[in-house]
């Protein structure tokens, strides 16, 4: 009696299976791609505006490297801040502050001086320069 004739293993891959298995996943994707039809975003864009409101005052606001900090080209101290910042805007109250830093001061730095327009009720943006 030999068993071991009938008890060996195929380790033969079959791959026909796979492939149809690939062929109607594929077929499943190209159908449910042409039914959907809905762009994937819906944007809703703005309407065009024909009274255009006048632009509102500017203050600039700045602190150097040295933090010598100045409103609108007036040097003043960080203590007195505050109180020119709100004297200007006495004047304008829908201005918007502009803070420009110099590049080599701390973050922190002009983050307090936007905390401090901030607290003087104004519209704060941070200038930018280009370089």
């Amino acid at each position: 009696m030999n068993l071991r004739k009938d008890s060996k293993i195929s380790t033969e891959f079959n791959a026909s299976s796979m492939t149809d298995i690939v062929f109607l996943l594929l077929i499943f994707f190209i159908i449910i791609s042409s039914v959907v039809k809905d762009p994937a975003l819906k944007l809703v864009l703005p309407k065009g505006v024909n009274n255009v409101n006048p632009i509102n005052k500017v203050i600039l606001v700045e602190v150097d490297e040295n933090l010598n900090y100045s409103v609108d080209h007036k040097k003043t101290s960080y203590a007195r801040l505050p109180f020119d910042i709100q004297a200007v805007l006495k004047d304008s109250p829908e201005a918007t502050v502009s803070i420009r830093g110099d590049k080599n001061v701390r973050y922190e730095d002009v983050m307090n001086v936007v905390m401090i327009a901030d607290k003087q009720g104004a519209k704060v943006v941070l200038a930018l320069d280009q370089d």
